[in-house]
């Protein structure tokens, strides 16, 4: 009798712990092995069902095995990776907010951070400090930028990624506050807003234009760069959630929901979202079905979403102004290059500034990036470049 009640109960204990593990951590795996485990339990009392649930506990078991290899495969990639090139890598220390759940929430845009005063400090595997800095968050999701006293005479909107955003700099280092100092050093007042978001791109800046948010202003910048194509195109895994964007006839886009995502799953409860979306398994049906892999594709895209900020911005009689920062040479695999999309971009009418501050990015000087770890840019390379946007306005 003992041993009747024993096991079933012991399975009972055990599936319950995987379950709050599971919901804990966010682990697929293991929520596939907790129903496993209480499908054996229901096989062991429903006789008449027992081969139907041994069929059903066979595909859960297998899709948790898959689950966990996955989640296991990059960083088995890595390791081979490291004893070849023996490289140094980067992580968060552990006493800071950033890159952390009490930074990211989801919004219209994707992720955005909360708002507050948040601490960034990075580091790299041997303990060299790359930076140690506080991002001030407004209640809207993004950056405050400090701004100087006296009657606005011009306003500008920053759009853009996380070199925008200031990413691994104090407030007073992001581009955006350099363009209110030079100016007011020239006599001229401004007052400037940071739409920057880290890990974003050309189709959230396109997002934000069309929103509601007060977004009026005389110049509207783009600090952009060809990698932002893949993030239009939903390839990168961090885009989920953030604005999806499809190519019109015309050549300009249209809004198509939401990147990496289905309609149900964006109104689902958040436990169940979070679950899902952290499935290894689901983001590879994510590649399969929402993502655009040629990369000419992906930069027509791209070039379409400018279009279309372009004659959104014109539309209301504003600026809009380009700072282009090229890849790469070797990180074009198409018919694509760098001065490619800057003439597309001059045809299209938009006023566009080679900011990458080298001939090629390749050749950037190491005072214009942070670390060579890391390569967002320092506040040397942003008040050069608010420099080269006040000349070309000038």
């Amino acid at each position: 009798m003992i041993k009747k009640v024993l096991m079933p109960a012991t399975i009972l204990v055990v599936a319950l712990y995987l379950f709050y593990s599971a919901y804990a951590h966010r682990n697929v795996a293991t929520f596939l092995w907790a129903i496993s485990a209480v499908l054996v339990l229901a096989a062991i009392y429903l006789s008449r069902l027992r081969d139907f649930l041994i069929a059903i506990i066979s595909l859960s078991v297998t899709l948790a095995i898959v689950e966990m290899g996955l989640g296991y495969l990059p960083g088995l990639l890595a390791k081979k990776g490291d004893l070849n090139s023996q490289a140094r890598s980067t992580y968060f220390d552990s006493d800071q907010q950033y890159n952390t759940p009490a930074y990211w929430q989801l919004t219209e845009f994707g992720s955005q951070p909360r708002p507050g005063d948040f601490r960034a400090r990075k580091l790299a595997s041997d303990g060299e400090l790359i930076y140690d800095v506080n991002y001030e968050i407004g209640l809207d999701g993004f950056r405050i930028t400090p701004q100087f006293e006296g009657g606005a005479k011009r306003s500008f909107n920053f759009l853009g990624d996380s070199f925008t955003f200031g990413e691994g700099l104090q407030n007073q280092e992001t581009m955006a506050y350099f363009v209110g100092q030079e100016s007011r050093k020239s006599g001229k007042q401004v007052t400037v807003k940071n739409f920057g978001m880290s890990g974003g791109g050309v189709h959230q800046a396109l997002a934000i234009l069309q929103s509601k948010l007060p977004i009026d202003a005389n110049t509207h910048f783009i600090l952009t760069a060809p990698w932002h194509s893949s993030r239009a195109a939903c390839a990168d895994f961090f885009t989920l959630g953030s604005p999806k964007y499809v190519l019109g006839a015309s050549g300009g886009v249209v809004r198509d929901g939401y990147c990496r995502s289905f309609a149900w799953l964006e109104h689902s409860p958040k436990a169940v979202r979070g679950l899902i979306t952290s499935s290894n398994i689901f983001k590879l049906i994510q590649d399969s079905l929402f993502v655009i892999s040629d990369q000419d594709k992906q930069i027509e895209l791209y070039l379409g979403i400018l279009k279309t900020a372009a004659k959104e911005i014109a539309s209301r009689g504003e600026i809009l102004v380009v700072g282009f920062i090229k890849a790469d040479e070797s990180w074009f695999v198409g018919s694509y290059n760098n001065e490619k999309i800057v003439a597309q971009m001059k045809d299209m009418g938009i006023n566009v500034i080679d900011m990458t501050l080298s001939k090629r990015n390749e050749d950037l000087p190491s005072n214009f990036y942070l670390h060579e770890l890391d390569k967002h840019p320092t506040a040397a390379a942003n008040l050069q470049r608010s420099k080269l946007l006040l000349d070309k306005l000038n």
